[in-house]
């Protein structure tokens, strides 16, 4: 019972991920790509994915997520500056990586239920 049990909670976890996703993606999303208009991975992405679903907003909302977890991966890489992440207010990037985090703790949690019980 306990892999089912699991699965059901990350599915119910998804399903109220996805109004604060998009809550998040038309209030917040703007602000934070203004901090980042300097980095070309935030830049890049915003006109490679700008015409999807959505404007593909969650998928940049996922990238910005993993430049402020991860600055100086990207720094090294010559993709963000660390100096723009830094800038972001605390409350902003809570914003942005709380909905990200939830969102991929519950498809691991459903994925590992998954693993369980096969």
């Amino acid at each position: 019972m306990m892999p089912e049990s699991i699965g059901i909670g990350s599915g119910v976890l998804m399903l109220l991920c996805f109004p604060l996703n998009f809550y998040v993606i038309y209030t917040r999303l703007e602000e934070a790509e203004d901090y980042l208009k300097f980095s070309t991975f935030i830049v890049t992405f915003k006109y490679r994915f700008g015409v999807g679903p959505l404007g593909g907003k969650l998928k940049r909302l996922f990238a910005i997520a993993l430049v402020i977890l991860m600055p100086r991966v990207f720094q090294w890489r010559y993709l963000v500056l660390v100096e723009d992440v830094k800038r972001i207010p605390t409350p902003l990037k809570l914003w942005i990586v709380v909905p990200y985090l939830l969102t991929m703790s519950s498809m691991a949690g459903m994925a590992l239920s998954w693993f369980l019980t096969n």
